[in-house]
């Protein structure tokens, strides 16, 4: 039987990211975040009121959305561990900007998603950002030779944890695809 048990926050497995976007007082800047959804052209995203980043989005209404892999690991630390601040070049991320957004695309994350804002909700001092994806960026390494997505070989670092602990959980190359575990189930024995 399941039992209750109390903590401040629960973590449990949400892609990490690193968040780029228009600074009104250093050009560019970053910070790191695990909340996010994407259903189909639609992320959400929610970063805390009272922070840089959405003051920042508010007025720009435009970010990046940059998935680092276990390489990306100090960058992406470093980005949320430091607040209003300039973080890309002290950090020293190269960049490139956005045709669409003019927002950054960090060179060292193999996935961005260049994102324009919808809405924003703010709600008990969290805002809840709805974006449109505009375009989907990714390294040529990770597209096969029909331009499809490997799965196979992309490997985000997950945050999960509670109150007590946080960590970060890393992807193997196991790969199960949609739909395998109904078919073996179905199969005659």
């Amino acid at each position: 039987m399941k039992v209750s048990f109390q903590t401040s926050k629960l973590y449990y497995g949400f892609p990490i990211f690193i968040l780029a976007y228009q600074d009104q007082r250093f050009g560019y800047n970053v910070t790191t975040c695990s909340s996010s959804y994407s259903l189909g052209d639609v992320v959400v995203i929610g970063v805390g009121a009272e922070e840089n980043a959405a003051e920042q989005i508010k007025h720009h209404q435009a970010f990046t959305i940059n998935i680092p892999d276990e390489k990306t690991m100090l960058e992406m630390e470093e980005a949320g561990f430091s607040s209003h601040r300039e973080k890309i070049k002290q950090i020293g991320l190269d960049f490139s900007l956005s045709k669409i957004t003019q927002a950054p695309i960090l060179e060292t994350c193999p996935l961005t998603l260049d994102c324009q804002v919808e809405r924003i909700i703010e709600s008990d001092g969290i805002c809840h950002i709805f974006t449109k994806i505009v375009d989907r960026l990714v390294a040529p390494e990770l597209l096969d030779d029909k331009g499809h997505f490997r799965n196979d070989a992309f490997a985000p670092a997950y945050f999960m944890g509670d109150g007590h602990q946080r960590v970060y959980r890393y992807l193997d190359d196991r790969v199960d695809p949609m739909g395998s575990f109904i078919k073996k189930a179905r199969k005659p024995s």
